[in-house]
Formats: C-alpha cells, sequence, structure tokens
C-alpha cells in the first residue's frame, strides 16, 4: 500500500513514516460522470459512499469475511465537512482511520485530498457494534479495542472537524 500525507499546510508532501502508513487506510477514487450532480461537482450524498469504501477493511477487524448474514456493525451517526469542490475526472484520495474509542462504539474519521494535496473534505462515522437479533449494543473485545488502536494515528495536517 502506498500512502501519501500532509505537511502542516495541508498538501500531501511527504511518505509516511512506517507507524502511519500501517495505521491509517487510503483509497484511490477516480471521479465517475455519475458521480457529479446537475452542478457539474460531485454530489454530496457520493462523499459519504467515497468515506464508507475506504473504511471497509475497518469492517473486517469485526467481521473478516464482510459476511451480511453475520453483520455486527451499524453507522450511529455520520458528518462531512465540504471543503472544497471536487469534480469529474478528478482523482482524489481518501484516508481513514480511527478516532474517538468507547466501549461499544468508535469513530472512524475521515479525510479527502485531490492531486494537487488540497483538502476536498473531512468527515466522520459514528459506528456501533450490535447485535441484529436482540436489538441492542454490545460491547467491543479487548483484542478487537486493541486492533482499532492500531490504526488510530491521524495524517499530519488533516484539518480539524467543524463544529
Amino acid at each position: 500500500m502506498t500512502n501519501r500525507y500532509c505537511s502542516i499546510k495541508g498538501r500531501i508532501e511527504r511518505q509516511p513514516s512506517p507507524k502511519e502508513e500501517l495505521s491509517v487506510y487510503q483509497l484511490e477514487v477516480a471521479v465517475r460522470f455519475n458521480d457529479c450532480d446537475a452542478l457539474g461537482h460531485v454530489n454530496n450524498a457520493v462523499y459519504f459512499t467515497y468515506f464508507e469504501e475506504c473504511r471497509k477493511e475497518l469492517f473486517r477487524v469485526f467481521n473478516p469475511e464482510l459476511d451480511t448474514h453475520n453483520w455486527n456493525l451499524i453507522v450511529a451517526s455520520t458528518k462531512c465537512d465540504f471543503l472544497s469542490e471536487a469534480v469529474y475526472a478528478q482523482k482524489l484520495t481518501v484516508y481513514a482511520w480511527v478516532g474517538k474509542l468507547g466501549s461499544s462504539s468508535f469513530e472512524v474519521e475521515h479525510a479527502m485530498a485531490d492531486e494537487q494535496g488540497n483538502w476536498v473534505a473531512r468527515g466522520r462515522a459514528t459506528l456501533l457494534g450490535y447485535d441484529f437479533n436482540d436489538k441492542k449494543a454490545v460491547k467491543m473485545s479487548e483484542e478487537i479495542r486493541s486492533i482499532l488502536l492500531e490504526h488510530s494515528t491521524c495524517p499530519d495536517g488533516v484539518p480539524d472537524m467543524r463544529s
């Protein structure tokens, strides 16, 4: 996996340290025509799809085969700050890492940058361990918490979420 990270100026300029490379998920996206709306830019709902696709590997911590018959996570909330416009044929890099960790939930932080290293979006999703039979939250094991903590390094220069 090749990762690139950001300087304090908010541009992607350096290679990650070995610790960062292991702790941050990355997805390269080429904006498709059908990702765009009538205004010519990426539709706001599509940002959430990009974020979800990037965090998919985190799902494997809970469900290694991604078996939907044995699913054990739900999205409790999600948020996106739109920082700059993304357009058709643009290449974007999406990052995901673990933020706050609770007993049954955790936050996945997201950031998206364009080819020039400018931030396009910043997001967050709160995921909840969930038992679909009992319809209730379940606590995460110490093993899962430990694995999630290995993926909690924020890349340099990522802007804070707006309040």
